[in-house]
């Protein structure tokens, strides 16, 4: 099995597990009958509620710096890229966590928090160094005892590896949802084809009509049978 396909595989199971538990620990919070008044704002429709939620966390931060480094240094550990592939921290990974933490507070702000606390009592203990001074044979070996949770039930690593298992869920997810991830999974949908424009029998029934200057740069009939390539850097070439 390449990285790959561990990479796609880790990513099905860690949603599907954290997806279960946010679903019986999280719920949404109830919106006011009144706040139905749907608004214009970024790509679409949003409500007062969802705009005042949007604002406060963009106008917020909950990591600290040295809480941000050690959260990079986990997430490239977990995807660390390769020659031909962006390391998480290259995909916006830690941005991710600090969105995730603020929309989502009471599921992820205790257990990372908590988590990342552990981790450097747990590397001053071996090594007597914060987690960041470690080396890179260091911090693998911490990062053994807790990589999986059911080989840690019952022993003194188990919140560890509660904590690392949140953390790998976040580093996936913001991984492959953003735009450097998506490319490596050389994912094919949503691509545009050609658009005949709004039908000519509809244009009359409004007595409608199309400028024509416009015409030849968004409805070209020309390249309906064109299949489209892309080249090695997944760019569109025709």
């Amino acid at each position: 099995m390449n990285r790959r396909t561990t990479l796609k595989n880790l990513l099905a199971g860690a949603a599907g597990a954290a997806l279960l538990g946010n679903a019986t620990s999280c719920e949404s919070p109830a919106v006011e009958a009144g706040a139905v008044a749907a608004e214009p704002a970024g790509y679409g429709l949003r409500f007062p509620h969802e705009i005042k939620h949007d604002a406060r966390i963009a106008a917020d931060n909950f990591f600290t710096d040295a809480e941000k480094t050690d959260l990079g240094i986990l997430a490239d550990i977990i995807a660390p890229g390769t020659e031909t592939e962006p390391k998480a921290t290259d995909t916006g990974v830690v941005d991710f966590f600090e969105f995730m933490a603020l929309d989502l507070p009471d599921y992820y702000q205790g257990i990372l928090r908590g988590g990342l606390g552990w981790l450097n009592i747990e590397a001053g203990r071996r090594f007597e160094r914060y987690f960041a001074d470690l080396t890179p044979a260091e911090r693998i070996e911490i990062i053994d005892d807790i990589a999986y949770p059911e080989d840690a039930e019952g022993t003194e690593f188990e919140a560890g590896a509660a904590f690392f298992d949140r953390v790998r869920y976040l580093t996936l997810t913001g991984y492959f949802t953003s735009k450097e991830g998506i490319k490596t999974l050389d994912y094919q949908g949503n691509s545009p084809n050609v658009w005949d424009g709004v039908p000519q029998e509809v244009l009359d029934k409004h007595d409608l009509a199309y400028d024509p200057k416009y015409l030849p740069l968004y409805v070209d009939q020309s390249k309906r049978d064109i299949q489209a390539e892309w080249d090695d850097d997944m760019n569109l070439i025709t």
